[in-house]
Order: structure tokens, then sequence, then C-alpha cells
């Protein structure tokens, strides 16, 4: 094996630069020219994968090694751990292509090719062949292969942590507008695109907006989920919206944003391309909810949890809510022809019948929603590893929002609306507060731990189990948990457990809504 395959992870960041430098004419010539470059074009880029977890980290940021799959890496002999790596090459800028027919995986990196096939554990890098130690595996159309010698192939430098059964690899790649982001922050931003007065959508960083949500739509009609800080008054960069992420979805609001804004920019505008986009991203929105009424957090071919009708970050609630304004219309949408607005009573129809049939009920009484259900039986359904089918304390309060907000809700609606209050009054934890507790020797010099405070107006879980009703909480193990103190550090401070929604729909809204129901009764003596 070449020296620079056994170079010590601990290296510093100058020395790993460096060291790029002096490797390129260590490899074959085949890769000498797409090699990486000087260290002024290079970047470090770490990863690192844990035993018993479905996820792996790209320089401290999170995400599923197989998105939507639960899939957890293995142990092989001699601490070899054993994965997929089709994301994480995906992630770091590189192709990935696997081929069911013939079991086997081409994968490319900074300008390294390497081949592999199940069963064999010879391969292929850049054409010469290379023995991988460990012949790969091919598992519900993936290819595993052992992670060290793998990386190490890529000119990664890998190291294995006996303690935490961690394995992390640090990569130097050359600048890759595939790992870079879309630019960041400025006066218009993903989160606040739909925030702006009506007389921006009549200025020219009102049409530049328009002109920019329109670069992003995806041919289906939908939009992917980007990041709540990319800057939507510049050009388009969609090359780090590669695999899933470029996938259409209307998870965190997508899609719905982007259909207001084009709504607005036609009627501001009158220009047929801002009309054109928002009928095709509509017509998304028809054809991907199911004949149960329900929308999956990816549409179309989601995989995994993705598959599931998920009221998870308010989603279809959002769809609803622009659903029900098409039907009535308000102002920003009375130009929809009528056949569409037809279709969007329809969907609304179907989508409150939908939120009927899935309150759940605890102890004999209905409570809240789950966040996320079974597309086929509407059963409660898993998230992400550490979201277990429960009802919500977050997601439900946005469910009764909606409720609340139809002109003329039917007596099933009426009923729902109030048992779903009920159900939030009787889960509050009176008396507890969760607070931020500083500590240098903690990873994140910090802890967030639940107290009790008798002075406190109380706080409400996130999720609450389907049969105890009580508080429930897990870690990326999936396994349930009743104590928040019992969870992971890193899922206790890097995820919110606990919710404040529900207080002012109680406080405020619920009561308002009661009052109107009521003079709406004598309205109508």
């Amino acid at each position: 094996m070449p020296a620079r395959l056994r170079h010590p992870l601990a290296l510093s960041a100058l020395a790993l630069l460096c060291a790029a430098c002096a490797v390129q004419h260590e490899r074959p010539p085949a890769a000498a020219s797409t090699s990486v470059p000087g260290a002024a074009q290079s970047q470090l880029v770490s990863i690192a994968l844990i035993m018993g977890e479905p996820n792996f980290s790209m320089d401290g940021g999170y995400q599923e090694l197989e998105e939507g799959q639960y899939t957890q890496p293995e142990l092989k002999p001699g601490k070899k751990m054993f994965a997929p790596i089709q994301d994480i090459i995906g992630l770091l800028g590189g192709e990935a292509q696997l081929d069911a027919a013939s079991h086997s995986g081409r994968y490319s990196l900074a300008g390294i090719s390497l081949s592999a096939h199940a069963g064999e554990s010879r391969a292929e890098r850049n054409g010469s062949p290379v023995d991988l130690g460990i012949a790969p595996e091919w598992r519900n159309g993936s290819l595993w292969l052992p992670l060290e010698t793998t990386f190490s192939l890529f000119g990664a430098f890998p190291k294995w942590d006996e303690a935490r059964q961690r394995f992390s690899a640090t990569f130097i790649l050359p600048a890759s507008g595939k790992i870079s982001q879309q630019a960041s922050g400025g006066k218009i931003t993903e989160a606040s695109m739909t925030e702006q007065s009506a007389a921006f959508y009549s200025s020219a960083e009102g049409r530049q907006l328009a002109d920019v949500v329109l670069g992003y739509q995806n041919a289906d009609g939908g939009w992917p989920k980007l990041e709540r800080t990319v800057n939507m008054l510049v050009p388009v960069n969609t090359a780090a919206l590669t695999g899933w992420r470029g996938k259409s979805t209307i998870d965190n609001d997508s899609t719905m944003k982007q259909i207001k804004v084009l709504a607005r920019a036609f009627s501001a505008f009158g220009d047929e391309k801002y009309r054109a986009g928002f009928n095709h991203g509509l017509d998304y929105i028809f054809a991907a909810q199911l004949a149960n009424g329900g929308w999956q957090q990816f549409w179309p071919d989601p995989v995994g949890y993705k598959k599931r009708i998920t009221f998870n970050d308010d989603a279809i609630a959002n769809v609803l809510e622009v659903m029900r304004d098409i039907a009535q219309p308000t102002a920003e949408f009375r130009f929809v022809d009528s056949a569409r607005r037809a279709r969007a009573q329809d969907a609304l129809r179907r989508g409150i019948d939908l939120i009927l049939k899935t309150q759940l009920v605890v102890g004999g009484k209905k409570a809240g929603w789950c966040a996320q259900y079974d597309e086929n039986t509407l059963a409660p359904a898993m998230g992400r590893s550490y979201e277990l089918p429960s009802i919500s304390g977050g997601e439900s309060v946005n469910v009764l929002r909606f409720l609340m907000s139809l002109e003329q809700p039917s007596p099933a609606v009426v009923r729902a609306v109030q048992d779903g209050a009920n159900w939030l009054k009787a889960a509050r934890l009176p008396g507890q507060k969760r607070i931020k507790r500083e500590d240098r020797t903690l990873e994140m010099g910090f802890d967030y731990v639940l107290v009790k405070d008798p002075a406190a107006p109380g706080t409400w879980a996130r999720f609450y189990d389907l049969d105890s009703g009580k508080p429930l909480f897990s870690s990326r193990d999936s396994v349930k948990r009743s104590d928040f103190a019992e969870i992971s550090y890193e899922r206790r401070v890097k995820y919110n457990w606990f919710t404040e929604l529900p207080r002012e729909l109680l406080e405020q809204e619920y009561p308002a809504w009661q009052k109107r129901r009521t003079a709406q009764g004598r309205g109508r003596q």
C-alpha cells in the first residue's frame, strides 16, 4: 500500500494540504491531470459514521446513510466498518453509479474512479487492479463496501475510534460546486421570500426573485427543499442539489412558498411565464395527492420514510391552506382558472377528510395527530430514526389552526378542533421548563436539561407515546425513552424536543374561535 494511504489522520490542516500536493506525484498517470490541485484551491472535508446509527456526518452536519431507509453500518472482522457509500460520494462532490443487473458500482471522486462488484474483493482503481480486502455485498439495491480500504483508495485519511465505535475519514478535495452551498444571506432568503410587501413584488427585485424561483422549478412542476438561508436574489445554483436533494417536495413548505411567489409576481407583472410556472406547480400538487387525500413528503418516486403522508413541519397543513385560499378565492389567487379552482376545492375536501380520519385516540379520547402516517394503511409511522410513531405536540397545532380557519366547518371539524384543544390542555407539562446549562467539559460547551420550576408556565413535549400519552424521546437508535436526560447528548442539544406552539393557540386563538362560533350560532337564530 502506498505511503499516503497510511498517513495518520492526526495531521494538522496545513500538513494535510501539503500532503495533497505531495501525493499527486504518487498517483497513477491516469489521475495526474485531474488530481487535487494546489492547497489554495483545495478543501478539507471530514465524514464520520458510528455503529448503530443510520447516518453519517459531514463536517459536523448529519445526513442519513441511505435517505429514508434507516440503514446502519456494520462491523466486519478486524474492526472494518461496512456500509453503502453512494450518498457519501455524492455529497462529497463525486458520482456514484449502481448497476442492479451486475450487482456492481462505479464511483468517481476528485479524478479517481473505482469499480467494484459484489462477491469480489478485487476492484479497479483508475483501471488498475486493487484489493479491497473484503468482498462487497449487494443489499436492497445498494453495494456495501469496506470503508477504510475504499476511502483510502480515494486518498482519504481513515481512523477507527474503538471507544466510540466511530469511523472517520478526512478527504482533501478540489473546491467543488457540488459541495459548496448556494449563496447565503442577503435581503431575500428562502425563509423570508413570502414575507415581502405587495410593493416588493412590483419591484425589480420582485421580478428577480420570481425568476430565481422559476430557475429552481423541477420538470415535474415541484421544487426541491432549499436551506432557509439561501439568497434568492442570486443566480440559480443547482450543483449542490444532486440525488434526493434535488427532488420535489412539500417538506419545509417547499413548493407552496414558490407557488405563492409566482402568484404574486403574475399579479404584479402579468408575465405569462409566471402564470405558467404557477400552473405547473399547482398541477404537481394535484397529481401528488393520494387517493386517501394525503400527500407524501417527497413525490414522485419517494423512498423509505419519505413515502409517508406527512404532517411533519406542517407540510399538509401548508398545502391545504393554499388549496383553501384558491378555492375561496383570496385576492392573490383570483386569476386561477375555473378548472384548477374546482380541483383545489376537491383537494381541500379530501384533505380535510384525511385529517378527520387520522386524529388519534388515547384512553378513549380523541387527541392530536402523528407527524407522519403510512401512505397505505394510515397507521402512525416513524419519520427519521429518532422520530417514532407518536402524537405530535407541535404538528398538531397547525392542523388545528387550519381547521379553525375554515369559514363553515362541519360538525365533525368542530368536534375535531374541540377534542384536539382539550388534548393539548391535558398534555401540558406544568411546572417544568427546558434550560441551557453551560458546561465547558462537553463537546458543544453546554447541555439542555429539563428542570422543575413551580413558577414556570409549563411546556409541551414534541412527541407523546401512542399508548400511555406520556412524553416520548429517542436517540438515533430508535429506542423509546420516557426521560429526556436518557437520550444521547448529540440528540439532546441538536433537536428541539419541546415546543411552546400550543400556548398561543390555547390562550388566544382557540378562545377567539369559540367566540366566533358562538356569534355565528346566534346570527343564524
